[in-house]
């Protein structure tokens, strides 16, 4: 049985020419076309990652770690380290 394609309807609307370079450059170098790329991160970015959200989860997690800190294994501080770095890659 041939799998059958899922019926797809037209979504028409402006943005700006600097959201249309950057979804082509991304698209490219996914190796998708521009609607495929707007279509991934529609389905895939529901919340996006903007500077105030990034600000907010950085707040949060100093916090969280000043609270605990003076009862962390050293196993504990390795991991957060681990996951500094990794903020520091979303920024």
């Amino acid at each position: 049985m041939k799998d059958q394609k899922e019926q797809s309807k037209m979504l028409s609307f402006r943005v700006p020419d600097s959201v249309m370079k950057e979804l082509d450059e991304t698209a490219k170098n996914n190796n998708r076309t521009r609607s495929e790329e707007a279509l991934y991160r529609i389905k895939h970015y529901p919340v996006p990652l903007t500077p105030s959200l990034m600000y907010e989860l950085e707040n949060a997690k100093n916090k969280k770690y000043g609270d605990l800190k003076p009862d962390m294994p050293p196993e504990a501080i390795q991991i957060y380290e681990e996951v500094v770095l990794l903020w520091r890659r979303l920024k």
